[in-house]
């Protein structure tokens, strides 16, 4: 079985317990034995795995696992690997464990190796995963092929007019969501932001997702991005 790391957190001395997005399975939760030198997972980690325990149990054991593939930049690039783990809190919120579906696996995949090759544009790439990923979630975004001033958040669409409802993105958020519609991620450096840009349009990307899945996102891990990319 092939699984994306989400996040892990210490379980006992030599234990964690792991959340996985799976191909198979949706997202699941493991315990991990830390009895091996370097027996950790990071998140975005890429691994296919086995496991062991009782078959009906509600939290298996990770038996053996091997990174595929490995993602060094991820793992050492101080940006990368804060993208990672705001990606990885990001995912856990609003994956559900009967959430299996190979194309979005196939997206989420593919997205963490790109992350880890992209050279330019890093700081824009969170952006990017969360405007895309909508369209693997059901919910697909349009192009704002009429150039529209706003983006209404409660019924998805482009919208010339401002919305009565407080549920919109202003010009700014709207320019930059029609941008990264159609923006390659391997041209992200094209889009110019300053930090507080992209803090403010990735609030808004939550509220988006809020909207959808009907309750309010508390992403812990955004705040140290902003930190990071602050002045890039």
């Amino acid at each position: 079985m092939k699984g994306v790391v989400l996040s892990g957190i210490k379980y006992t001395d030599n234990q964690d317990i792991v959340y996985l997005y799976t191909d198979e399975k949706g997202r699941k939760t493991y315990i991990l034995n830390r009895q091996k030198k370097g027996n950790r997972l990071s998140p975005l980690s890429l691994i296919e795995f086995e496991t062991y325990g009782r078959k009906n149990a509600e939290i298996q054991y990770l038996k053996e696992f091997v990174l595929s593939p490995p993602l060094p930049e991820i793992s050492t690039d101080v940006r990368k690997s804060s993208i990672a783990m705001f990606i990885g809190e990001f995912l856990y919120k609003i994956l559900k464990e009967e959430d299996s579906s190979l194309s979005l696996f196939g997206f989420v995949s593919k997205s963490i190796c790109l992350l880890d090759m992209l050279h330019d544009g890093v700081s824009n790439f969170h952006l990017h995963f969360m405007v895309q990923l909508s369209k693997h979630m059901g919910f697909s975004i349009s192009a704002n092929q009429n150039g529209y001033d706003y983006f209404d958040i409660k019924y998805c669409k482009f919208v010339f007019i401002k919305p009565l409802h407080p549920q919109f993105f202003d010009k700014d958020n709207t320019a930059i969501l029609a941008r990264l519609l159609e923006l390659p991620a391997n041209q992200l450096n094209e889009l110019k932001l300053t930090g507080e840009q992209r803090i403010n349009f990735a609030n808004r990307m939550l509220d988006f997702y809020s909207c959808r899945f009907d309750y309010t996102f508390g992403i812990k891990s955004l705040s140290v991005l902003h930190e990071i990319f602050a002045d890039i």
